[in-house]
């Protein structure tokens, strides 16, 4: 069991901890010291979630310890993947800071059993949208106060949440800027035959399409584009009324506004890593330095990556000079 970590199996929910240690320097010169590796983990900003309960450092364990999953060695690690340019920008950073520690990873699409090939081991992580994944998982209408909270009691017990960073993939819908449009407010006649640009994922979700109908008034059609560099053209063209965007897709320069959203329909996606539990308590190095990316990385950082490959860049020239910059790669 991964030490001082947060587990839920089924629907109990309880908390243990493990006496492993991992050496690291101490204050003193030339000294070895032994710190819980759960320390270690908040040390480094990434704490691991997998259930709701809190665990504090020198609590007694109050459950067996289960034996763990067994994890992908170093040599075989495969990372999950959205498909979609942004998503693709992550994989690959995500791969050169593992590369950096003399690992050997891959990415994959990460395919609508992503669950439970993390769970497995098959994936030992992948960067998810908090929201998006939540809204995958529960039967709730709202989105709870503790969201990464109740995402990880969602997710399968040997699937864990490390702490998120700066990075919001919530939905910001736009128009062309010639069109005269300000706000989502009072389009439901003006919507009536046309459609809205939007990705697959941002169709039937409480802040895309149908969200923007039901909420809104509205009477938009879906015309899907999953490329945001094509979907800003359809939009600026006038072949879509409107368009969904991420905050993190490069829109190409498309001369776009975004639209006020005074209902407050759309909400915040933050960015997080999920790792297989075995993967973070046997590989924690890894871990960590995966999750360094997700704590770097932002928006703008995002967008910009996105239009140097866009523009001609090669992406592991791309990623390559961004993890040198903030010295990961």
């Amino acid at each position: 069991m991964r030490p001082g970590y947060l587990v839920q199996r089924g629907d109990e929910r309880s908390t243990v901890r493990s006496a492993v240690s991992l050496p690291v320097l101490s204050s003193g010169a030339g000294e070895t010291g032994l710190v819980d590796r759960r320390a270690l983990l908040i040390g480094a900003g990434a704490v691991l979630l997998a259930g709701c309960a809190r665990v504090q450092p020198g609590e007694a364990s109050t459950s067996p310890t289960p034996s763990p999953t067994p994890s992908p060695t170093p040599a075989s690690l495969v990372i999950g993947i959205e498909q979609s340019p942004t998503g693709v920008l992550l994989g690959a950073l995500l791969v050169g800071a593992v590369t950096k520690l003399g690992a050997s990873a891959s990415v994959q699409p990460w395919g609508d059993d992503w669950q439970a090939r993390l769970g497995s081991g098959a994936l030992v992580a992948a960067p998810v949208w908090a929201g998006t994944a939540w809204g995958v998982l529960s039967d709730d209408d709202e989105p709870p106060a503790d969201l990464l909270g109740d995402l990880a009691g969602l997710l399968d017990p040997d699937v864990g949440v490390l702490a998120p960073g700066k990075t919001d993939g919530g939905l910001v819908w736009m128009a062309a800027a010639s069109s005269g449009l300000k706000s989502l407010e009072g389009l439901a006649k003006w919507s009536v035959g046309k459609s809205a640009a939007v990705a697959a994922m941002a169709i039937e979700r409480a802040d895309g399409m149908d969200g923007l109908n039901a909420i809104y008034g509205t009477n938009f059609a879906a015309l899907a584009q999953e490329d945001p560099v094509v979907r800003a053209q359809l939009v600026a063209s006038g072949q879509a009324g409107v368009g969904a965007f991420r905050r993190t897709e490069y829109t190409g320069g498309a001369a776009l506004v975004e639209l006020a959203d005074p209902d407050k329909m759309c909400t915040s996606d933050q960015l997080v890593l999920l790792v297989n539990a075995a993967f973070a308590d046997q590989q924690p190095d890894l871990a960590l330095a995966m999750n360094a990316v997700i704590q770097a990385i932002t928006n703008a950082d995002l967008i910009a990556l996105e239009q140097q490959v866009a523009q001609g860049g090669q992406a592991a020239d791309v990623v390559k000079a961004w993890l040198s910059s903030k010295g990961l790669g």
